[in-house]
């Protein structure tokens, strides 16, 4: 069995990959897959965050244990979070840069029994060189707090 994944970065232009995974893979695996088939080299800290079907941010699941409730990437297998198609979660790889993937389990596929850990096997668009710079860039900035206003 191979679960199919639909990975696309959070970017203007129409940047994704379909990856084929086997469904045993850790969390923490499953980061460096994306990071790779995407350029980047697996360096920079991540962490994965449960969605609901809005892409709404809801457990967030960690590279490092930092408080004790923490979940940590490392022992847990994609298959406890991707049962069904259209399980969702969201990856933010490089907390400077803040690069965001939207992760949607496509397809179980339980006739694949390659040897494969993972496969990309489709990919479109070209990273660019770099992360979405100003995340606000979209909002009226006469909207925004008055910089010579005082505060009373």
């Amino acid at each position: 069995m191979k679960l199919k994944f639909r990975i696309i970065l959070n970017v203007k232009e129409d940047v994704l990959r379909d990856i084929v995974v086997d469904p045993s893979t850790s969390l923490f695996e499953f980061s460096n897959i994306i990071s790779s088939e995407f350029g980047f080299d697996s360096s920079e800290i991540s962490t994965f965050h449960v969605t609901n079907e809005n892409w709404e941010q809801l457990d967030e699941i960690k590279i490092y244990k930092i408080d004790d409730n923490d979940q940590v990437m490392d022992n847990l297998p994609i298959s406890n979070y991707f049962i069904s198609s259209g399980d969702k979660m969201i990856f933010v790889y490089d907390f400077l840069n803040y690069w965001t993937f939207f992760i949607e389990l496509y397809q179980i596929d339980n006739k694949n029994n390659s040897d494969l850990k993972s496969e990309c096997i489709n990919s479109i668009g070209m990273v660019p060189e770099n992360a979405p710079s100003d995340i606000y860039d979209d909002i009226d900035k006469d909207e925004h707090f008055d910089q010579d206003e005082t505060i009373n």
